[in-house]
């Protein structure tokens, strides 16, 4: 059983209203509107837990006069139902969305074994790069800085890096303390070199954000800093440690950019999942 998703808690419905959503709720699910002049509302409601009713959803895209409405069912491809539920959406007039908003496909690690056992199933470059890390001086430690993490992205991403400011900060005042962690590596001289942004929520860790500098990336920090976060996942009572979304064979064009950190994700578990793709309706007034 696939625990509940993060985008259905009541921190991201806050967050997203925090970055300019609309959040509502149609059959107990979060939908996220956006408004536009003239045309009306675009709408997605990302990983609802079960089937949402067709009926109810064609009353709500009148209602709030929605001219495009994306979906990312949380079922994965090897759950009972699947295709049953692909087949149903198909005949309501939804299509499969060739450019998801939200990933198809991940990669989880079993945060139930041991740390022994965990380590273990690392590829040998994963874990050699963890002993690289520690030679190299390399420290991770837990922090509520989100201004140094967010100093770290902005210069990976430069000169876009202040694209992402608020974003990031939204997250991290919806879901700080109690759900979100922040993990810093700093180098031995006390520079940040990279981190990671885990959000927690229904004993699953998210790997929501990750960045690290050309310097972090020499030193294998980004290496070391998944090896804590498993730690940490598992001290929190985590289950899982999902790297939230790679490439996905599907939608190659879509996910081409993912190619890069797909092959540094798979060092660390070879438990893929993927899910069912997601679907869209243009003019859903006139669709449902």
């Amino acid at each position: 059983m696939i625990p509940p998703d993060v985008r259905q808690s009541a921190e991201f419905a806050s967050f997203m209203q925090d970055i300019n959503w609309q959040r509502e709720k149609v059959g107990g699910f979060y939908v996220y509107l956006k408004k536009f002049p003239v045309i009306g509302s675009f709408a997605k409601c990302p990983r609802p837990a079960k089937q949402i009713n067709i009926e109810k959803l064609a009353g709500f895209v009148k209602e709030k006069n929605i001219f495009h409405f994306k979906i990312s069912p949380f079922l994965t491809t090897d759950q009972f139902g699947y295709e049953k539920e692909k087949r149903r959406l198909l005949k309501s007039g939804f299509k499969i969305d060739t450019d998801p908003f939200n990933p198809t496909t991940t990669i989880q690690i079993d945060l139930k074994r041991s740390e022994a056992e965990i380590f273990k199933s690392f590829s040998e470059a994963k874990r050699r790069g963890v002993r690289r890390a520690i030679k190299h001086g390399v420290c991770v430690y837990l922090s509520d800085d989100i201004e140094a993490f967010i100093k770290i992205r902005q210069q990976q991403f430069s000169p876009l890096g202040f694209l992402i400011t608020k974003e990031m900060q939204m997250l991290w005042k919806n879901f700080y303390p109690k759900k979100a962690d922040l993990l810093l590596a700093k180098t031995a001289s006390g520079k940040n070199v990279a981190g990671i942004l885990l959000l927690n929520s229904n004993g699953t860790s998210y790997y929501w954000f990750a960045s690290a500098l050309k310097e972090g990336k020499t030193l294998f920090a980004p290496t070391l800093l998944v090896w804590e976060a498993v730690k940490l996942g598992k001290r929190r009572g985590s289950r899982i440690l999902d790297f939230e979304g790679i490439y996905d064979e599907r939608f190659p064009k879509a996910s081409e950019s993912w190619r890069g950190f797909t092959k540094f994700k798979e060092g660390f578990s070879d438990k893929k999942i993927d899910f069912m793709e997601n679907f869209y309706l243009k003019n859903p007034i006139l669709s449902l």
